[in-house]
């Protein structure tokens, strides 16, 4: 039976099966809803034992709705609301029925918004009405707005929220449908895919040369940028433009450092190893100032007492020689830079070597001097690397054994990854053999021949990666090896269908990726969003124990805060990491060295 009961008759019945209420967000927009439009959806009652009073079955979140309006004097406290009034019996049933309701699709949401913009309302308006914030209609306009198409594709599940998000990069309509139909011929969607074809000569704001003359530079200067409202990446405009003011500003670099006596100073936007410039021979500065005599004899001590340390296994080590490896590490690595610090270019060497300026992948300039061009000197030195390149790399902050282990951790996390990805890893192959045979290049990502990387660490086939890695192979269709004969394996191979040949070519195309901190593992990481904290984590055996103490402080610091470190400062390294092992915060915590800020090109 249905009849309009006064709101302050009504209170929230314990049978209504709801007993936790929306966001509070949702429940703003509710409000707002009902005091824009009226109530639209009548309540569930029960009579209550109290006289004149029914309780609500149905409808929890509107009763609560209706009276935040009433003490807010938008309505009545005697406002009229239309109830259907049950038997107690049926109480918990109807509360049940009324609360089985399918959410209304996100792609039809946006659609009715676009639809009451159409009709005149700004999304002010929307906001206002729906209680949302302007900033959220604009988004949800902006959604609405796509190709119908991709709108009917998000429906049927072809597409996920954040690759529509992806198509709004353009507002225009025949273009966003062109890439959809492109893509849903090829190997399937992505949101990083989606954004570069359709804007393919715009640059991201987050390519070195972007990030070398600055946004704001850019736009003072009378670019124009495109983004998908959403902010994820932000695009610019007019590659030329942005080019001529990278050109304007590292001219200057070049003439600041023609002043020191070079005899060039060149630069390029390209990478050095893919310049010809890689090629050529590179001289080390010659001159040592102030170098002390008892440099190299320290040094040469502590490389012998190291030597001896390692020839014993780490495990075994007492707590006085864990301690006295990590502080002879530490010193090593001081005197290592005061060494290379003392050395500076001859002025013979600067009349015959030059330098060349380049852009790291931060957007930072970067200088390789002592370059010598072929006309200006014999090809070839001693020290030279396999390119004829030398280069005098920074002494790390941890033990080369640590870096190497971290290294291969952080290698065998991103294979393990890239293998979900077989479009991704049939771009890497083809890209690497057509460097190699096309453009005779020396940059190699993937090692072709299928040579898989040797790992060093004892662990390395216990951890996630490698647990995921062999689950991967062991979904593998691998029923064309039981044939005899490599004919035969052949023509099996070719019968299998295309999905399980590219998971084989995905399975050994990642296994042959050779670095993790490359500007191709780089991008690589950005297309399969690679989170590393997902398959390793540290541990006392496989990085707490084998960094100093002071350094374990410091992590403590950053997972707890000052507070338990101050307590915890006289413990001894072997009670720290036993602590640091311990946490919970540890969990998702990652060494600096293999964070994604702290990787270089």
């Amino acid at each position: 039976m249905e009849q309009n009961i006064k709101l302050n008759a009504l209170t929230i019945s314990e049978k209504n099966v709801r007993k936790v209420s929306a966001a509070d967000v949702e429940d703003q927009q509710l409000i707002a809803s009902i005091g824009s439009q009226g109530l639209l959806q009548n309540l569930i009652v029960v009579k209550s034992k109290k006289r004149g009073k029914f309780e609500v079955v149905g409808g929890g979140r509107r009763l609560a709705a209706l009276q935040h309006l009433a003490e807010n004097g938008d309505i009545a406290k005697d406002y009229a609301v239309r109830c259907v009034v049950k038997d107690q019996t049926d109480a918990t049933e109807a509360s049940m029925a009324e609360n089985l309701k399918a959410a209304m699709h996100d792609a039809d949401w946006f659609s009715a918004y676009m639809q009451l913009n159409e009709q005149g309302m700004s999304a002010e308006d929307i906001a206002k009405k729906f209680g949302h914030s302007v900033t959220d209609v604009r988004k949800l306009l902006k959604l609405g707005g796509v190709a119908p198409v991709i709108l009917q594709a998000f429906r049927n599940r072809e597409l996920d929220k954040k690759e529509v998000m992806a198509f709004t990069v353009s507002d225009d309509q025949e273009k966003q449908a062109a890439v959809f139909a492109e893509m849903k011929e090829g190997y399937g969607f992505s949101a990083w895919e989606i954004r570069s074809r359709l804007l393919p000569e715009n640059v991201r704001s987050t390519e070195p040369m972007a990030v070398f003359v600055g946004l704001a530079a850019y736009e003072q200067a009378g670019g124009s940028v495109a983004s998908d409202l959403f902010q994820e990446v932000t695009y610019l405009n007019d590659p030329e433009l942005l080019k001529s003011l990278a050109e304007a500003k590292i001219e200057r670099l070049v003439a600041e450092k023609k002043v020191e006596g070079w005899k060039w100073v060149e630069y390029t936007f390209g990478g050095f190893w893919s310049s010809p410039f890689a090629s050529m021979r590179r001289v080390e500065p010659e001159i040592e100032v102030d170098l002390p005599e008892a440099l190299s004899a320290r040094l040469a001590e502590i490389d012998a007492r190291l030597n001896v340390l390692n020839e014993k296994p780490m495990p075994e080590w007492t707590e006085e020689e864990d301690e006295e490896h990590d502080r002879l590490t530490d010193e090593e690595r001081d005197l290592q830079e005061q060494k290379e610090n003392s050395r500076v270019f001859s002025v013979g060497q600067k009349a015959e070597a030059g330098v060349l300026i380049l852009i790291g992948r931060e957007g930072e300039p970067e200088y390789r001097e002592g370059i010598v061009k072929p006309e200006d000197g014999e090809k070839g030195s001693e020290g030279e690397d396999e390119q004829g390149a030398v280069d005098v790399p920074k002494k790390p902050d941890e033990s080369a054994a640590l870096l190497s282990d971290l290294s291969a951790y952080s290698l065998q996390a991103l294979q393990a990854d890239l293998m979900d990805s077989p479009e991704l890893c049939f771009d890497l192959s083809v890209f690497n053999m057509a460097l190699q045979r096309v453009a005779q290049s020396f940059l190699r990502p993937c090692d072709i021949s299928v040579q898989w990387a040797e790992f060093s660490p004892k662990d390395i086939l216990e951890t996630k990666a490698a647990e995921k890695i062999q689950k991967t192979r062991d979904g593998l269709n691998l029923v064309w090896m039981n044939e005899e004969t490599e004919a035969d394996m052949f023509r099996a191979f070719q019968s299998l269908t295309m999905p399980d040949k590219l998971a084989i070519h995905a399975f050994c195309v990642a296994q042959s990726l050779r670095s993790s901190s490359s500007v191709i593992a780089e991008l690589v990481k950005e297309q399969i969003n690679f989170d590393l904290s997902a398959l390793w984590q540290p541990t006392k055996e496989n990085y707490f124990k084998r960094v100093k103490r002071e350094k374990l402080l410091d992590i403590l610091v950053e997972l707890k805060g000052t507070d338990l470190a101050a307590g915890m400062a006289n413990a001894k390294k072997r009670d720290l990491a036993e602590l640091l092992d311990g946490l919970e915060e540890s969990k998702g915590w990652l060494p600096p060295q293999m964070r994604p800020e702290a990787v270089e090109g």
